[in-house]
């Protein structure tokens, strides 16, 4: 009888402890700052900030990107990533190049959205009911996720591909999208745009993710199996063998930044073939420590400059009479060893499309300007449990699932002491 007390606790324990050991380690994220988390830095306007890692890409509008902490516009962590334009239709995208990725390995990117638009500045769309505000759809909101497999920073390039477009009005959405890596950079694009500028136009971003998918990296070169030859051995030379030289990538102390400005006949944003440099506008360079400031001139495109490793901010200031047809600045890390390549088209005469003026509701001092309600406290904790998906909430209990179990693999273990130590 003791005997088959002690097969069956044993049985117990081993059903107890397998489905432990077999548990994956979680696929770590490649991105830096993927939970867009402060600390924020202005980029081109006070009221414009990307998240530390991150840059931002204007296609059209001059939107405010700032952190946001209200819910239920908070995926996870303390903030997401606001980005509005009241008044106004825009186009953006946020962005950040990933180095030192193998050439063929497999990527997933991942992402949540949501969108807000209304049309009514007294209301703020605002209902009573989760989630607490009802969007004006004919705004014509579109996001999407993309990665760019070579590494390059425009995201309208042949080369980035894109999940499915997506309108999340009023709720999260997971937003996915798959590629091969190409070079050992690659680009992520959290982009968004919208048809008709309603008086209140805003997207949050939060929770993205950068990860390699298991089993698909890049082959390893088969090695050829050669027939053993006998020969005889000769006396051993005893020479010194010469140290490998080190790498470029790792013995560079600074980074080239080459910055371009270019004459856009058709006012598209995008540098197509045969459109010339543009002279006299002025580059400013400006990083952590220094500043830099240098003249287009036409012939030497584009301009270069060595720099130590960090993110720097180019901006472009250009001459009377001449509109830039794209992006006044851009936020780009320099690598050491590596070239990061920017460039801005203008146009002489070309007027960017204005910004319709807006007049907002005074908001009362202590009040945050999030354009929706904040729910109450209670409600918040219910939403936020219905919100999380199951696998997300078994995570989360994973600490006591595990103390669960250790206490009953404890308890095992004592009932089996107790019946070995008891007389037959």
């Amino acid at each position: 009888m003791r005997a088959l007390l002690c097969w069956g606790l044993t049985l117990l324990l081993i059903a107890w402890l397998v489905p432990l050991a077999g548990a994956q380690t979680p696929v770590p994220n490649l991105l830096i700052n993927g939970d867009l988390e402060t600390p924020y830095y202005a980029q081109g306007a006070p009221t414009r900030t990307v998240p530390q890692g991150w840059g931002l890409w204007v296609g059209a509008g001059l939107p405010d990107a700032l952190p946001h902490k209200d819910s239920p516009q908070v995926y996870s962590g303390t903030v997401s990533w606001h980005l509005r334009q009241n008044g106004s239709a825009f186009t953006a995208a946020g962005y950040q190049q990933v180095s030192g990725i193998a050439p063929g390995t497999a990527l997933e990117l991942g992402a949540y959205a949501w969108a807000f638009a209304c049309h009514d500045l007294v209301t703020r769309c605002a209902i009573a009911t989760f989630p607490y505000a009802q969007s004006d759809t004919s705004a014509g909101m579109t996001v999407r996720v993309g990665i760019d497999p070579t590494g390059g920073l425009d995201p309208l390039a042949e080369a980035v591909q894109w999940s499915e477009d997506e309108a999340p009005y009023d709720r999260w959405q997971a937003l996915r999208v798959t590629a091969t890596a190409q070079s050992d950079t690659v680009t992520v694009y959290l982009f968004m745009t919208q048809e008709t500028g309603l008086a209140l136009n805003g997207v949050y971003w939060d929770a993205v993710t950068l990860t390699e998918i298991a089993g698909t990296g890049p082959a390893d070169t088969p090695v050829p199996t050669v027939s053993p030859t006998v020969t005889a051995a000769p006396s051993p030379t005893l020479t010194p063998t010469p140290l490998a030289p080190v790498p470029e990538l790792l013995s560079a102390s600074t980074g080239s930044l080459c910055a371009g400005i270019f004459e856009d006949a058709n006012a598209n944003a995008v540098r197509d073939e045969g459109e010339p440099p543009l002279a006299g506008q002025r580059l400013l360079v400006t990083g952590a420590e220094r500043a830099d400031t240098f003249v287009s001139d036409g012939e030497n495109d584009p301009l270069c400059l060595e720099l130590p490793p960090g993110t720097y901010e180019v901006a472009v200031i250009p001459a009377e009479g001449v509109g830039l047809t794209g992006a006044r600045a851009m936020l780009v890390t320099v690598w050491p060893g590596r070239r990061t390549e920017v460039a801005f088209g203008a146009a002489a005469g070309y007027v960017p499309p204005p910004v319709p003026a807006v007049t907002e509701v005074p908001i009362a001092p202590g009040e945050s300007d999030a354009g929706l309600a904040a729910p109450p406290l209670d409600a918040t904790a219910v939403v936020a449990q219905q919100d999380v998906p199951l696998q997300d909430q078994v995570y989360d209990y994973s600490g006591l699932i595990v103390l669960a179990l250790a206490v009953a693999v404890g308890g095992g273990s004592a009932l089996v002491l107790l019946a070995l130590r008891r007389p037959a």
